[in-house]
């Protein structure tokens, strides 16, 4: 008796385990046009570069990078977050004329 209640136990726990598999995969993913991509991308790097800024400006100020290194790395990842920023503008501007 115990036996087959474990047996069932045990097909009843395969079935549950595997039943996703036998289901239609939907996509976890809707698919955005290009220029939601394109803003979502720019979003992502504009982050990068200003969260970058604050990293180095904390190396500074815990002595891990010198003053020079500091100013070098600094303008490299203004440069690239106003790049971004200015590139989300233009985007703004051509889905604003469309």
């Amino acid at each position: 008796m115990e036996i087959a209640i474990l047996v069932v136990i045990s097909i009843a726990l395969f079935i549950y385990t595997l039943w996703p598999s036998f289901k239609v995969a939907e996509p976890l993913i809707v698919e955005l046009d290009l220029r939601q991509r394109r803003r979502r991308l720019l979003e992502q790097e504009k982050k990068h570069n200003l969260k970058a800024i604050k990293d180095i400006d904390f190396e500074l100020a815990t002595g891990k990078i010198s003053e020079a290194d500091h100013e070098e790395l600094k303008m490299l990842y203004s440069l690239k977050a106003a790049e971004a920023i200015e590139a989300e503008k233009r985007l703004a501007d051509e889905s604003s004329d469309a």
